[in-house]
């Protein structure tokens, strides 16, 4: 690629991401109903032309907006991890990463973009499919931060098990003063000894 056109190209990537960001931004202050196109291109600084040159709808920009958060949070939950740890260990701080990722900002816009579908015919089918994807990302990740019990009959069925209730967990506490200490002690304890069973490790 000439320096010409590699240029063109990073900042076409750099005008996505803004956008994209800005987007998140609003869903988490404002809920999807609060959100516009116009809003997110006054917010990312770019013109009302230029986020549309990429997203014709707002069903479209928040789908594809909570898409690219959610993959660069997988890929950075997964750098942050480590292999060298004992697997209780590692359980251990795989489960409470995750639940500050479900009690953080991206997972409340997933919320109110997932409550506006119910009503919003436009957003029903990129939402399922959303809903998919990001399924998907979860799986690839837990494969990769536990490979030793990753080909466990049972890993996947444990995997939504666990997931299910850090993000059960998150919903019911979604308020910033809730204390969810002690609720968390239980649920850890009860999903590390479910996890770290499929090797046959006992939890402290």
């Amino acid at each position: 690629m000439n320096p010409t056109r590699r240029q063109q190209s990073q900042r076409t990537a750099a005008t996505r991401a803004s956008v994209l960001e800005a987007t998140v931004e609003l869903l988490t202050e404002n809920g999807y109903a609060g959100t516009s196109t116009r809003l997110a291109a006054d917010r990312a600084g770019v013109s009302l032309g230029a986020l549309q040159h990429h997203f014709r709808t707002k069903a479209e920009l928040s789908v594809e907006a909570m898409r690219y958060v959610t993959k660069r949070l997988a890929e950075e939950f997964v750098a942050a991890s480590t292999t060298s740890v004992g697997l209780e260990e590692r359980i251990a701080a795989i489960l409470d990463r995750l639940l500050v990722v479900f009690r953080g900002p991206t997972f409340a816009a997933a919320v109110e973009l997932q409550l506006a579908s119910r009503t919003d015919s436009d957003l029903q089918r990129p939402v399922r499919d959303l809903h998919q994807d990001v399924e998907a990302i979860i799986m690839r990740s837990a494969q990769d931060l536990l490979p030793e019990i990753s080909g466990h009959p049972d890993f996947d069925a444990v995997l939504q098990t666990s997931v299910a209730a850090v993000r059960g967990l998150a919903v019911t506490t979604m308020d910033p003063i809730t204390e969810v200490d002690t609720q968390w002690a239980l649920i850890r304890g009860q999903l590390s000894a479910l996890v770290a069973a499929l090797d046959g490790v006992e939890p402290t």
